[in-house]
């Protein structure tokens, strides 16, 4: 990647919401690690009792995947990649609007959700943009 590609792509909108989603997944992940329980209230699906903490814990494996994958597309350019990790990643927070809807969850609970889906939706379009601008060898 040429040098004025990548000073492009640090004044992308797209990359530094990439950088904040990723920061968020490992910040998600560390927050179960200080307690499910409290975790779970927080995504306005507390947990009754103890039961289903395991479960959560789960959940932070998997935003710890995911918040360490999006860091290395980010730091080795893979805009493309992270443009459709972005689209796809949509039905977490659109199934956990739904899921503390039927519950009957807050509406600022239900706000957050909806809030993320749109940060997701800003970051698809804004690193495809950017994706468009990369030479071919750096696309794939």
């Amino acid at each position: 990647m040429n040098k004025q590609t990548k000073t492009l792509a640090w004044r992308s909108v797209g990359f530094w919401l990439a950088a904040a989603l990723a920061l968020s997944q490992l910040g998600n992940a560390l927050r179960v690690a200080f307690g499910a329980q409290a975790y779970s209230v927080y995504m306005g699906l507390p947990l009754s009792g103890g039961e289903g903490a395991s479960w959560v814990v789960v959940y932070a494996l998997r935003a710890f995947f995911l918040g360490s994958f999006a860091g290395y597309l980010l730091i080795t350019s893979r805009y493309r990649v992270l443009s459709t990790m972005a689209l796809l990643a949509l039905v977490m927070p659109l199934g956990d609007f739904y899921l503390v809807w039927q519950a009957g969850g807050s509406a600022g609970t239900l706000a957050r959700h909806g809030l993320i889906a749109a940060v997701l939706v800003a970051a698809w379009i804004s690193l495809d943009r950017l994706a468009r601008r990369q030479p071919d060898e750096a696309r794939a």
